[in-house]
């Protein structure tokens, strides 16, 4: 600027520089190719999905499930939370092989020595809705605990067409020898839950098994026969 508040004509341009000379040329072609790189840098936060290099189908459309409109978190969270539950599966499979039983016998057992003091006693149905597992699986296993002598039927003296089940001291003695792997493998498979996360934890995954109901039966809706429809444009 001169002093008079005005731009020269000669400002702006590399001291020493003649006008239309080589350097000056140089210049202008180094500021227009850096140009389409600071606007990609300005338009990075802006970018679509696809842009970014994901499929441009959300799998999930719930605004408190995606994170910058991407569904990228939430996939992680499901392929973590599988992860989880394969180990989980693993963890009883090989506690149950211990005591000779597969992982559901283990599971099952297990839950009846648990509930088998409280009043009314523990039967098939109050066993199966607490598993969340078919009445008919659970009366298919039970028998099998049955006649391995880890646990005893009887008729329920308050409604004689239902039975009430209980281990035998067989099968205590085996949960009780169980414990010393047992609790140190769950202390461990939880161990980083404090006591809050611990209470908010349970909270939430009994929440998702409910949903996980919902889930499957929304899938017998959309999919009646177990197939994918074609689009129909509605």
């Amino acid at each position: 600027m001169d002093g008079s508040g005005k731009t020269g004509r000669g400002q702006g341009k590399q001291a020493g520089e003649a006008p239309g000379s080589k350097a000056q040329g140089r210049r202008r072609r180094g500021m227009a190719a850096g140009a389409p790189a600071m606007a990609d840098q300005t338009r990075g936060d802006a970018l679509l999905p696809e842009q970014r290099g994901e499929r441009g189908q959300l799998t999930v459309s719930r605004p408190e499930l995606l994170m910058d409109g991407s569904d990228r978190a939430f996939r992680q969270l499901v392929h973590d939370t599988l992860a989880f539950a394969a180990r989980i599966q693993e963890v009883r499979s090989r506690l149950g092989a211990l005591i000779g039983l597969s992982g559901a016998q283990y599971t099952i057992l297990v839950a009846i020595a648990h509930l088998q003091g409280r009043e009314g006693g523990v039967g098939v149905n109050l066993l199966a809705e607490h598993l969340h597992l078919s009445g008919a699986f659970v009366t298919i296993e039970v028998n099998k605990l049955v006649a391995a002598e880890l646990v005893v039927k009887e008729v329920n003296p308050e409604d004689r067409r239902r039975v009430l089940l209980t281990i035998t001291p067989k099968a205590g003695q085996l949960l009780d020898d169980l414990t010393t792997v047992q609790r140190p493998v769950n202390d461990t498979l939880f161990e980083c839950l404090s006591a809050e996360d611990f209470h908010h934890f349970r909270t939430i995954v009994s929440q998702l098994v409910a949903t996980g109901d919902r889930t499957l039966k929304l899938l017998d809706y959309l999919t009646p026969d177990g197939a994918l429809r074609p689009d129909d444009g509605r």
